[in-house]
């Protein structure tokens, strides 16, 4: 500890910073306002961005946590954070020894990471009626036997 003419001096690091947070939280409140009066969704790359931790840790306490959650499993995990800024989502990547490979900043009602694509979906009910025929069949059978 360093001291000035006996009075103790503690020096508390604080986590560097480009200052460059609070540009972009305005330009998250256009991208919002454009989401509100157009339903035009848009996403920022912080990774592009020259950004600090101290940048990071700025961004997310004025953003804060939201109530919504999901991790998406694929090609490594996904993690996707609602803020506490409704319709600002926090999406970041990971690779599959957990390294960061992208992080965005989402506005849009819902990430598109969370819906459902339309060839899942008729992948989906394609599964769904073979098992529901595989157990009418099965259910049939059954009432044959007894």
């Amino acid at each position: 500890m360093n001291e000035i003419k006996g009075i103790p001096i503690a020096i508390a690091e604080a986590p560097l910073a480009t200052g460059n947070a609070l540009p972009i939280l305005h330009e998250i409140e256009t991208l919002l306002s454009e989401l509100v009066a157009a339903g035009k969704p848009a996403s920022i790359d912080l990774r592009s961005l020259p950004m600090l931790p101290g940048d990071y840790e700025q961004l997310r306490q004025w953003l804060g946590e939201g109530e919504v959650s999901a991790t998406v499993e694929a090609f490594g995990p996904t993690r996707v954070r609602e803020t506490a800024v409704s319709g600002v989502w926090w999406v970041t990547h990971y690779s599959v020894d957990d390294q960061v490979v992208a992080d965005f900043i989402e506005v849009t009602y819902v990430p598109e990471i969370l819906k459902t694509h339309s060839a899942d979906a008729r992948q989906a009910l394609e599964t769904l009626r073979s098992r529901l025929m595989q157990s009418a069949e099965t259910t049939e059978g059954d009432a044959n036997a007894g």
